[in-house]
């Protein structure tokens, strides 16, 4: 039955999870970073004796804008991922002005556990996860595959702390994007710790977000394949906005 299950999953989502797209970051008007993302089948990693379903892919790396005012980056991050888009195995390999990190964190869901092993400084690290808990990166596309007009409600784990999410639809209207004009919905996310747990200290990309004060928007083209054409990160002073410039099936 698992089995069967997890065909019909990858079958009845595949035409969300074959693709490429890239971004513009924005800050304050300046376009600070770049970010490569792409999804694909996959079924040849074996992570705590179970098949991965999706590798996702994504390189993000800092603008010159960014370069010559504060710190440069250039990251790497691919999560594999079981057919309800759970991570099983996320590396990173953070080359960060000050900062680097190449670790891998293995999540499993059955001891509701994961562990963080980080090969530079040889540290380990255990801690609890939730049966929904999603990265930053798989959660989007699990956002996607449901109905965006229903409340949506999942864990995140934020470099070892786990945070609530909850996503609900906000309206529909039309927003021109550098790849065309689409019918948008609009959805907003907001945050809740779960605990008092302190989160380790990680990369520039995804360390900050997810704060309890904050929200984080998203425009999904209103077709079956919810395609995100804009983020916006709202937070004080200033908002972040995830801009599309590439979209490939």
């Amino acid at each position: 039955m698992k089995g069967v299950l997890t065909i019909f999953l990858l079958s009845s989502c595949f035409y969300l999870f074959a693709e490429k797209l890239s971004f513009d970051i924005d800050y304050l008007g300046f376009n600070v970073a770049t970010v490569e993302m792409s999804i694909s089948i996959d079924e040849h990693e074996t992570i705590f004796d179970n098949n991965s379903n999706f590798k996702i892919m994504v390189y993000s790396k800092s603008s010159r804008f960014i370069d010559f005012f504060t710190h440069s980056y250039e990251n790497l991050y691919t999560v594999y991922s079981d057919a309800h888009l759970r991570p099983l195995k996320y590396i990173k390999d953070i080359k960060q002005k000050n900062f680097l990190e190449k670790a891998e964190t293995l999540y499993s869901f059955e001891e509701h556990e994961a562990i963080y092993f980080e090969s530079i400084s040889d540290r380990e690290h255990n801690y609890m996860i939730l049966d929904d808990t999603k990265d930053f990166f798989s959660a989007l596309y699990y956002i996607r595959s449901l109905n965006l007009k229903e409340d949506i409600n999942f864990s995140i784990d934020v470099a070892g702390k786990i945070v609530l999410v909850s996503c609900q639809y906000i309206k529909s209207e039309s927003l021109r994007t550098n790849i065309g004009t689409f019918q948008t919905n609009k959805v907003e996310l907001t945050f809740k710790w779960y605990d008092n747990v302190r989160k380790m200290r990680s990369d520039i990309l995804t360390n900050n977000l997810w704060q309890q004060e904050n929200k984080l928007n998203f425009w999904f083209t209103n077709d079956k394949n919810q395609i995100p054409v804009k983020a916006q990160y709202v937070m004080k002073p200033f908002n972040v906005n995830w801009n599309i410039k590439g979209y490939k099936e």
